[in-house]
């Protein structure tokens, strides 16, 4: 693909291969701008369900204008290939940011916010991610972070909507996803909630702020008996200089019944709010910036 000039777009790098989608970097010959390329892998071209979550992620996001949300551009083929044409984002993906370091408290409370923001957003357009991980969300390094791959998304009746969801496909007993962030209610294939999202974001927290999974098991099949059955070990008990208002907030996220978690990304986000980040940690980032570089 390298060299090649796809539609108006000129292939000029490689980003990523996942099980849904390779990604290129090209550059837009219509306007100054780089974008990203995102083609299903040509094994799932005659795969008419991975067609299908490839052109629901299209119409997902076309719905959608966020700054925490990436955006769509296009959509086309390429002999016989369907892409998404995308902005291309500068940054680490947060699963790559956590492998190298600890998130000091402000940062975590950053990202929290923003991932919540873009829920907020996609949820009140009746669109439920259902893939909410770290490696689903990019960090900029300026900090600004961007959900991305919503191919899994899928959308419920807003009430008092007559919208009908976006057409899909469900496998019997093999709910699509990971499981590590999976909602008790995913796992179990019951009716789309957005609040399965919020759940899938507490897990991100708890792992931001211990370095752990909640819900980790030895198999698939531990994780799945742990999220289910099992509650995880305290947050403050793993990370003890973590607030305990975060604690609060996350034992609420991972609640097993979704009618005990926060019911919107909103009331989340007002919770959030209410959480400061404490005099150490500013003190701490302060030191490092005028800390001379070796």
């Amino acid at each position: 693909m390298l060299g090649l000039t796809v539609s108006h777009y000129r292939v000029i790098g490689k980003l990523g291969t996942g099980g849904m989608g390779i990604v290129y970097e090209a550059e837009d010959l219509r306007l100054p701008r780089k974008v990203a390329l995102k083609f299903l892998p040509e094994q799932l071209a005659d795969d008419a369900d991975a067609v299908r979550r490839f052109d629901r992620e299209a119409a997902t996001i076309a719905l959608l204008s966020h700054p925490n949300i990436c955006t769509i551009y296009d959509v086309d083929t390429h002999e016989g290939r369907q892409f998404i044409a995308m902005e291309r984002l500068d940054g680490v993906t947060l699963k790559a940011v956590m492998a190298r370091e600890d998130l000091e408290f402000g940062q975590l409370l950053g990202i929290t916010r923003q991932i919540t923001a873009a829920l907020g957003a996609a949820h009140a357009k009746g669109i439920v991610h259902r893939d909410i991980k770290p490696g689903n969300v990019m960090v900029g390094d300026d900090g600004h972070v961007k959900v991305l791959d919503f191919g899994l998304a899928r959308q419920f009746r807003l009430p008092g909507s007559n919208q009908t969801g976006l057409e899909g496909s469900t496998i019997p007993g093999r709910p699509l996803g990971t499981a590590n962030y999976m909602a008790p209610e995913r796992i179990l294939q019951l009716p789309l909630d957005p609040r399965s999202d919020l759940f899938s974001l507490g897990v991100i927290v708890y792992e931001m702020a211990t370095g752990r999974l909640p819900f980790a098991g030895a198999s698939p099949s531990d994780t799945v008996t742990n999220v289910l059955d099992r509650e995880p070990e305290p947050l403050t008990t793993l990370a003890p200089d973590r607030p305990l208002a975060l604690e609060h907030v996350v034992v609420r996220l991972l609640a097993k019944r979704a009618a005990e978690r926060y019911q919107s990304a909103e009331h989340l986000a007002e919770a959030l709010a209410r959480i400061e980040v404490p005099p150490s940690t500013l003190a701490t980032r302060l030191l490092r910036r005028l800390r001379p570089a070796r």
